[in-house]
């Protein structure tokens, strides 16, 4: 597998991020309610899902993993209209996906692995599954990869608490897009190059 052969899925593994996103924070602009939005993203989300699914007849895990976030924050915006809260609730969609991100590593299927997996053709994903068995150094690369997106992602949940508090909730709700949009955009962009340089190595390369 080479590094332009790799570099394709993992920008695919961006449209999985961007486009609930962009459909969750465009509606949000747009003056719509948060639980439109949340219900429009997740639903985008589910539409990747099922065309990956159709397309590839492959499980896309990382839309699945932002559904699920979108999902649980519909559910939480439900319960109360404390702004405090609605705020915080975005860090429970964002440890929950952190979890899921660490607990795939101890598997022979992280996360960030599956979602490349998916947004490759049949020929890339049988390649993907031969390395994986006779690689290891390129399972390990993306056991790290779901490592760094977990752990990551897990400071920024934590991280927006105290901010909440500390914040007036009309500031707080503008700095959460941007926080939340600058780690994903990082860790998305800090992906694509690790892979393109795990893809280099001549372990990988022969």
């Amino acid at each position: 597998m080479t590094a332009r052969g790799g570099n394709p899925a993992l920008s695919l593994l961006l449209w999985d991020v961007a486009l609930p996103l962009a459909a969750y924070y465009g509606l949000r602009l747009a003056g719509q309610s948060e639980q439109v939005s949340l219900l429009a993203g997740a639903v985008v989300a589910a539409a990747r899902i099922a065309w990956v699914a159709v397309r590839d007849r492959s499980f896309d895990g990382f839309a699945a993993l932002l559904a699920g976030v979108l999902g649980v924050g519909l559910v939480f915006s439900l319960v109360t209209g404390d702004p405090k809260f609605l705020l915080l609730k975005e860090s429970f969609g964002t440890a929950t996906a952190a979890i899921v991100l660490l607990a795939s590593c101890f598997s022979r299927t992280p996360l960030v692995l599956v979602a490349v997996r998916a947004g490759s053709g049949a020929a890339k994903r049988a390649e993907i599954d031969r390395l994986g068995d006779e690689v290891p150094a390129f399972r390990r690369a993306f056991t790290r990869m779901s490592a760094v997106w977990g752990v990551a992602l897990l400071l920024e949940a934590v991280i927006r608490v105290p901010l909440v508090y500390a914040l007036p909730a009309d500031m707080m709700s503008g700095l959460s897009v941007v926080l939340l949009l600058a780690v994903i955009g990082g860790l998305s962009l800090w992906s694509v190059r690790h892979a393109g340089k795990v893809l280099k190595t001549p372990a990988v390369a022969a």
